[in-house]
């Protein structure tokens, strides 16, 4: 449904299911890192649109060298590929199929501030090979901590 109050709307209009499965293996003896995350996305058509995007097959992975145990470094990357054509009535230019990888560096840091344990990570990737899809740079930045400590811990005796 349409708001022209809106300025943007981000969302696709459709549903989907996304599978992930992630592996890691970490050597601590030299602090050497290897993780993947491998999945599927299973799309459903856009009703407004008729339109429906295939299924997509996505792998993120991280090569982390752990300096000590506050700071890394690594390289990371991703790859995009939808594996099967677009369909349904709004589907004017065919199959559509996109794919594109990403490469680049990445810098954790690991600290706490009082109490809380902090977590810290900054990413660049330089997407390569687009096909039917834009082609870009990504930067990122990520801060995690636990939520726990914003509210007041449950006493399981109440």
């Amino acid at each position: 449904m349409k708001e022209r109050a809106n300025l943007s709307n981000i969302g696709f209009n459709r549903s989907s299911i996304d599978t992930t499965a992630a592996i890691t293996w970490l050597d601590p003896k030299v602090g050497f890192e290897v993780s993947a995350a491998a999945g599927f996305t299973f799309n459903f058509e856009n009703p407004s649109t008729d339109y429906q995007t295939g299924t997509e097959f996505h792998i993120e992975w991280a090569l982390i060298q752990n300096l000590s145990k506050s700071f890394a470094l690594g390289l990371v990357g991703y790859h995009y590929q939808q594996i099967t054509g677009d369909g349904g009535a709004g589907a004017s230019l065919g199959d559509f199929k996109g794919r594109v990888t990403a490469l680049g560096p990445a810098i954790n840091y690991n600290f706490t501030l009082g109490q809380i344990p902090v977590s810290t990570s900054l990413k660049y990737l330089k997407e390569f090979g687009a096909e039917n899809r834009l082609e870009g740079d990504v930067g990122m930045f990520t801060l995690t901590m636990p939520l726990e400590v914003f509210s007041p811990p449950l006493d399981p005796m109440k």
